[in-house]
């Protein structure tokens, strides 16, 4: 189920890159794509570092 949670955040984030790349390139960057930017790019990271390193399994 996290795996699921991550990889749906994952995807969400592309789509607001995409649409963030599309209003950059009509009508050309400004301080806040720039910020927009930034922001997925902190939360891709994010997402991608908690989807490569799970957390340990908890002895049962």
């Amino acid at each position: 189920m996290r795996t699921v949670a991550l990889v749906s955040a994952l995807a969400m984030i592309a789509v607001l890159g995409g649409l963030t790349i599309v209003v950059t390139v009509r009508n050309g960057p400004d301080p806040l794509t720039v910020v927009s930017f930034v922001v997925l790019a902190l939360l891709g990271f994010g997402i991608l570092g908690a989807l490569r390193n799970p957390p340990p399994s908890s002895p049962s």
